[in-house]
């Protein structure tokens, strides 16, 4: 477990208590496993994370970020060095009158999609089905059959390491380098929050439409267990899962580990 020098301490004492040590990571995944991250940060404010993360590098501490820990397999062994996790108002959202949506990298893509959807506005309902945070999202394009989220992401504001600090640096979408499930985010950068525009429609539709896309994924994946759902990118001109039953895995089993 690494030690936190004297210097250190003080500055974690300023972050009134937003810094653990030996915090299991198995209390803050969907699959419930892994072992202790050495430091466990969780700022509620911009200024907060950016704190965080310059008190890392002075440290020569890696630094990782995680959002809900959906599908996310932590080892055994833990994480050395900081995992962080965002909330306060890095967990909020909001939208304009027209349609400009701004929400915290730490922001439950579900409940966004509850709370616009309780407004009236649509086209963004598709991220019902993405697990996890809006950063996350933002960080490989997320997306599903029918939509990413390149098509609505306006910009993303990023923590990035610049002469020994972090700033906050706010790109437009066209300079993420987005494609299928993937995104180019500047080395050793992480998502702060990011904006996507949405529009007036038809509510009741796009929620029917959410509710079959559930019953649907429910259906072929099994969300009652500890499951990771739809994991695997399709490549060119094929499916990962036509792939994964050709391979004759369907079913396959190492220890408590299962492909559906």
């Amino acid at each position: 477990m690494t030690s936190l020098p004297n210097e250190l301490q003080r500055t974690s004492a300023g972050l009134a208590g937003r810094i653990a040590t030996g915090e299991p990571l198995s209390r803050h995944g969907s699959l419930r496993i892994g072992g202790p991250a050495d430091f466990w940060a969780t700022p509620h404010t911009s200024q907060e994370l950016l704190e965080i993360l310059e008190w890392a590098a002075r440290a020569n501490l890696p630094t990782c970020m995680v959002g809900l820990g959906s599908n996310t397999l932590f080892p055994d062994e833990g994480i050395r060095g900081v995992v962080l996790r965002l909330g306060g108002e890095l967990a909020q959202w909001s939208v304009d009158e027209q349609g400009q949506v701004q929400a915290g990298a730490g922001t439950i893509n579900a409940h966004l999609v509850r709370g616009l959807l309780k407004q009236g506005w649509v086209g963004h309902e598709f991220l019902a089905l993405i697990p996890g945070s809006f950063g996350g999202a933002v960080a490989m394009n997320a997306g599903t059959k029918a939509q990413e989220l390149s098509s609505i992401l306006t910009h993303a504001t990023l923590a990035i390491p610049e002469d020994g600090a972090y700033v906050l640096r706010t790109l437009q979408a066209h300079e993420l380098g987005l494609s299928y499930r993937h995104c180019e985010l500047p080395p050793g950068s992480f998502v702060v929050s990011g904006g996507m525009r949405v529009e007036r429609g038809d509510v009741d539709d796009a929620r029917q439409r959410v509710a079959q896309d559930k019953a649907s994924r429910n259906r072929t994946q099994p969300y009652k267990l500890a499951s990771v759902g739809s994991t695997f990118a399709n490549p060119p001109g094929d499916a990962a899962g036509r792939l994964i039953e050709a391979a004759g895995l369907k079913g396959r089993r190492r220890g408590k580990a299962q492909i559906s």
